[in-house]
């Protein structure tokens, strides 16, 4: 495996490099997808894997982040899709270990969050958390520009709802 990865700008950034710059990101964007922390801890180093094992299928036409929250995005949709992931969220609910509404106190703009969906609240992290423009989001996500507008549109309005 070649660990001297991505010719930007005539810089060779090793990956341990890119672990320093973007592994707090890439761990703020699963946890807002997994919402689990150990998961989203994983996710921190199996997204660094793939990029090393997939450097030649790199788009050079955006970002090193970009690129890597792609990988991240695809690991947490896959993570979640699986059968494994799914038990253990039940698992951990069962244990106590998530959030329960309590409907007598005020709800937190975290909680109202944690109710949206996984899609929604992905994309309001991105824009919100990240500072990522529309355009960037689109790319990241892989949807048009107008279906992330539309999408965060929904997102925000729900959000709403929940903090009503």
């Amino acid at each position: 495996m070649n660990l001297k990865i991505l010719k930007r700008t005539n810089n060779i950034i090793s990956l341990s490099e890119l672990y320093e710059r973007y592994s707090k990101d890439i761990f703020r964007y699963s946890f807002s997808i997994l919402k689990n922390e150990d998961e989203a801890k994983d996710a921190v180093q199996d997204v660094f894997v793939k990029y090393a094992e997939s450097e030649s299928s790199f788009e050079r036409n955006c970002s090193q982040k970009t690129w890597l929250l792609v990988i991240t995005r695809n690991y947490c949709y896959n993570k979640i899709k699986s059968k494994s992931f799914n038990n253990d969220r039940l698992d951990n609910y069962a244990d106590g270990k998530f959030y329960e509404n309590d409907y007598d106190s005020e709800i937190t703009i975290k909680d109202a969050l944690m109710q949206l969906s996984v899609e929604h609240n992905e994309l309001i992290y991105l824009l919100e958390y990240e500072g990522y423009s529309y355009k960037e989001i689109a790319e990241i996500t892989k949807q048009s520009l107008e279906n992330v507008k539309i999408k965060i549109f929904r997102a925000r309005k729900k959000l709403k709802e929940i903090l009503k």
